[in-house]
């Protein structure tokens, strides 16, 4: 049996350094950060101005990710599953920004997204799911970009009873998080993530899975 941790860890490991290059590693200013105090400066196509201070209408985001997910027992569910999702997305920017000079700042950004997840603590079923996503960036003038992010979707599974009693179902998402951006148009990025799983009645059982966790990823934007 796999330990739900120890796999997570491993994938962690296996996705930060697909993101680091040799031009990575020259100085800070290089990267549209201050040499000085290594705070954002200057500006790139996917910016509404300098970096960190909300992105431009249509910058896109491509995402790589890995998440553990820890079953718990709500809204009916009686069973614990524990799930690795490993999720491919991309994203677009839907308009300029909004709330300028207020701390609520920021862009909405439309996104879909693919996971498949592999149940680790018994079984080895696997989930695969298709899920659009709607995103709130806050612009707060540096490189720490802070999220929240819904979604709702379709999946395939093979879990069934006591919790699911067909392969198609929905899947529902919500997640808080943040981008950390390490030069001015890659990110590595982290978040609290929950996952439902239910048919929305369509089929019997319907008890759902839930998972809440951590999710790290690499996002690149252009």
């Amino acid at each position: 049996m796999l330990q739900p941790m120890n796999v997570f860890v491993v994938c962690l490991f296996l996705l930060l350094p697909c993101s680091v290059h040799a031009e990575d590693l020259e100085p800070a200013a290089d990267f549209g950060f201050n040499a000085v105090d290594g705070s954002p400066s200057g500006s790139t196509d996917i910016w509404s101005g300098a970096v960190g201070h909300g992105f431009r209408a249509g910058a896109q985001t491509f995402r790589l990710g890995v998440g553990m997910g820890y079953g718990i027992k709500i809204l009916g569910a009686q069973d614990r599953h524990d799930l690795l999702p490993m999720t491919v997305s991309y994203g677009r920017m839907v308009g300029d920004v909004v709330g300028g000079g207020q701390w609520y700042g920021g862009n909405f950004e439309v996104r879909g997204e693919v996971f498949l997840a592999p149940q680790v603590n018994s079984d080895g079923y696997w989930t695969i799911g298709l899920t659009p996503h709607l995103r709130y960036n806050f612009a707060t003038g540096t490189r720490w970009i802070p999220y929240v992010d819904v979604g709702m979707g379709i999946a395939f599974t093979e879990i069934r009873a006591p919790d699911l009693g067909a392969s198609f179902q929905f899947n529902e998402q919500a997640a808080v998080g943040v981008n950390y951006f390490f030069t001015s148009d890659v990110a590595v990025n982290f978040e609290i993530h929950f996952l439902h799983i239910s048919s929305a009645g369509l089929s019997k059982p319907n008890q759902g899975v839930n998972t809440l966790g951590p999710c790290i990823g690499v996002n690149w934007f252009f």
